[in-house]
């Protein structure tokens, strides 16, 4: 999509040429509240409302050759005065699938002076223009969809700066968690990381192959990819947008680009849906590219712990016992477990690096599904201050999250018999295990974990990537650009993890 802005004495609407010109119409009126507004607008409204066309209970409507006006049609749309995420939602559909009916491409929107919310609504502009078809062979060569926006000043300059840079981080994280599993392999992924390197000055990309993993101790991230033709690695990329010497936040990716189950085989039906299980690291490379481009005043360093598990004659088994780059051991109950593997060892690396703080995002258990469903990813962490900070960004961007606890009383799902740990509990809560697994490698750096196995994509739907947990992680680190040395306390009585 293509979107700029456009002053225009809103006194001479009545004067703008357009294809379509959407008018937004406060929920629940017939007039305007603002003086901003000129009269002939008024007199629209009460042209359709004697008709009967518009009402109080009115949420659109098409004027084709509207009277007085120059523009070829005029949407009329009901909002509330406040935008919230399902008006800003209601809206970009109506746009969008009005222009379609039309088969045009361009529309004009006026951003009222007494409108609130006008960042949400232009981020909603953005996300309904996602298409992705790379692999139809027969497409409709639709013109790319315009929007202007018209406005009396310069105030939302910013806001849609801000949102054209998260429509492009999302729109990364969204084509490449849709890609099938046979061409986004572990490789590709690295080669992602590497393009990253290549349009950013402020960033430098490493990888990490499975020679140097191997000799950084990374028995548990090694195992998992050990079924498949795919050898795993380990990119590493670096933003650098203050000092180079403050601490970095550490954001780390799951991304098992196929997760069959390993020997522990998942069930045929909606297997097809695993090639998803990389979101996590999909929206680290699109979580990297926004940074860049709004150049925010902040160091991070993204990780994508990436892999393929697949059963094969060497894959790992259930049994087996792992030494981890901390020296932990782990028994092996599950090989679907997998995730956890990759990202503890990606976790105890970071903390080599003395982060600020650290973030893993992972499509780790079903039973955040169970628990939250798709609209609120789990949170969890060691750091009461952290996890209200990721939450509150989640509440501010409409991405939204929920704390979880990772009291001491679930670890005890997690003890072994013959390590110091499994990879996961019996007649456990799922997501709660999982994240108290993770705290015990985060030790005493602040961390926090966002399972978002529910939110990043729609089951059973095609291409259905949806880019979270990235309007969430920007907003915080667009919020933490904005803070003094923030600190971070742990809690170690509520976390329960082992020092």
């Amino acid at each position: 999509m293509i979107m700029q802005t456009q002053h225009l004495n809103m006194a001479a609407v009545d004067n703008h040429s357009a294809e379509l010109l959407v008018i937004l119409v406060p929920a629940g009126q017939t007039g305007f509240p603002s003086q901003a507004y000129p009269a002939c607008l008024e007199t629209l409204i009460e042209h359709y409302k004697k008709m009967g066309d518009w009402h109080s209970e009115s949420k659109y409507l098409l004027c084709i050759n509207p009277p007085e006006f120059k523009a070829s049609r005029i949407l009329l749309v009901d909002t509330n005065m406040d935008i919230v995420k399902a008006d800003a939602k209601r809206i970009s559909n109506v746009v969008s699938d009005v222009l379609e009916q039309l088969n045009k491409a361009k529309a004009e929107i006026i951003m009222p002076p007494w409108l609130q919310g006008g960042e949400l609504l232009i981020q909603a502009l953005f996300h309904a223009s996602y298409k992705f078809s790379d692999y139809k062979t027969k497409t409709s060569r639709r013109e790319e969809i315009s929007v202007t926006l018209l406005v009396s000043d310069d105030s939302l300059d910013e806001s849609l700066d801000y949102a054209r840079a998260l429509h492009n981080g999302m729109s990364r994280t969204r084509d490449l968690a849709n890609m099938p599993g046979n061409l986004c392999t572990p490789g590709y992924f690295a080669e992602c990381a590497l393009a990253l390197d290549e349009q950013f000055a402020t960033i430098s990309t490493d990888v990490l192959d499975e020679a140097q993993l191997t000799e950084l101790g990374m028995g548990a991230y090694l195992a998992v990819g050990r079924g498949s033709v795919h050898p795993g690695c380990m990119p590493v990329i670096r933003y650098v947008g203050a000092e180079p010497e403050e601490p970095a936040i550490w954001v780390i990716g799951k991304g098992i680009t196929f997760d069959s189950g390993g020997i522990t085989l998942k069930k045929p039906p909606g297997m097809q849906s695993m090639i998803y299980d990389m979101c996590g690291g999909a929206s680290v490379i699109g979580l990297m590219a926004a940074v860049a481009e709004l150049k925010l005043p902040v160091n991070v360093t993204g990780v994508i712990a990436t892999a393929e598990n697949m059963p094969d004659g060497d894959a790992f088994r259930p049994g087996d016992i792992l030494t981890t780059m901390s020296g932990q051991t782990v028994e092996i109950i599950s090989t679907d477990a997998e995730g956890r593997l990759v990202l503890c060892d990606a976790i105890t690396y970071a903390k080599q690096h003395q982060p600020a703080l650290i973030i893993d995002v992972a499509t780790l258990t079903g039973a955040q599904i169970v628990s939250l469903g798709s609209h609120a990813s789990g949170l969890m962490g060691n750091s009461p201050q952290l996890n209200q900070a990721l939450q509150q960004a989640g509440d501010e961007s409409g991405d939204r999250a929920w704390t979880m606890p990772v009291w001491p009383d679930y670890q005890d799902a997690l003890d072994s018999p013959f390590a110091d740990m499994r990879n996961a509990g019996s007649q456990s809560p799922g997501m709660i295990t999982a994240g108290c697994y993770l705290a015990r490698f985060a030790g005493n750096t602040p961390w926090a974990h966002l399972d978002i196995a529910g939110t990043s994509f729609q089951y059973g739907t095609g291409n259905s990537a949806t880019g979270r947990p990235l309007p969430l992680l920007l907003q915080f680190l667009r919020n933490y650009s904005n803070l003094s040395a923030p600190q971070w306390s742990i809690n170690t009585d509520d976390c329960g993890f082992l020092p």
